[in-house]
């Protein structure tokens, strides 16, 4: 989540008659971005997890990445061959691959497999940083998060439920080429995220709740803020968003994978 330094956030209503939605009197006020503050939470049914605000990248974290993004980049081909040279041992794997590809043939199901008829499962491409110095890459959310926070609570998670899946939404440092190879390095199994569909995630809505306080304008307050907020979340709150997850993908089928089922 992201969060404005001196935003105030809730819902604004004005009165309109209709057909009055795009006149002066009936439209909000729009202005720049100021600076932002953004953070990273993780919750689960009967649990609430981590919780990460994120620091500015510092010249020397900069400088760091540009050098240890070079030397992946020279050895991506190396590590392409390593790695499925690897996985073509695990004979078990490829032929379930190769059956599914075939099963979805038959079917005219369209289902996302490996390129198992070539013999490859990784593909490394080459890395390129960011351009939004605001915003987080996938260098960035590797680095300081995903190996040393979120893939660790994964695992654990794993530990007690197998059929533990990740959810993340469709934010580009969350499926990038990078990310998708590290993650399946790293063995975290992930779930196919709708690209129109934010309602699916519980947690957008627990953001609303950590938005709903008073008008913060320093960034050292907003980020203690945030701490607090979500410190008072509890595990029921977390299960009552979690629980409407059926009703709400019922109606998501009612409307054919559209999501104006609102109000």
């Amino acid at each position: 989540m992201s969060i404005e330094i001196g935003g105030l956030f809730g819902p604004s209503t004005v009165w309109q008659e209709k057909g009055e939605e795009w006149h002066d009197d009936c439209v909000r006020v729009k202005k720049k971005r100021g600076v932002m503050v953004m953070c990273w939470g993780m919750i689960s049914w009967n649990w609430k997890g981590p919780f990460w605000v994120w620091e500015p990248e510092t010249e020397e974290d900069k400088a760091n990445a540009i050098e240890a993004i070079r030397v992946y980049n020279i050895n991506c081909m190396v590590e392409e061959k390593q790695l499925n040279d690897s996985w073509k041992l695990t004979k078990q794997e490829l032929k379930t691959l190769r059956k599914a590809r075939v099963e979805a043939k038959r079917t005219g199901v369209k289902i996302k497999t490996t390129q198992s008829w070539r013999g490859k499962k990784y593909k490394v491409k080459a890395l390129k940083r960011g351009s939004d110095p605001r915003g987080v890459d996938s260098w960035r959310y590797i680095t300081a998060l995903a190996r040393s926070l979120l893939w660790p609570t994964c695992k654990e998670r794993i530990r007690q439920n197998p059929n533990f899946l990740l959810m993340e939404d469709n934010a580009p440092a969350h499926y990038s080429d990078f990310t998708t190879l590290e993650r399946l390095k790293a063995g975290i199994p992930k779930v196919d995220w709708p690209p129109n569909s934010p309602d699916f995630n519980p947690i957008e809505h627990l953001w609303e709740l950590m938005k709903g306080h008073e008008r913060v304008t320093s960034i050292t307050e907003m980020k203690e803020v945030l701490r607090q907020e979500w410190e008072q979340i509890t595990v029921q709150e977390v299960n009552k968003e979690i629980s409407k997850l059926p009703r709400v993908m019922a109606k998501c089928i009612e409307q054919h994978g559209g999501n104006k089922f609102h109000g």
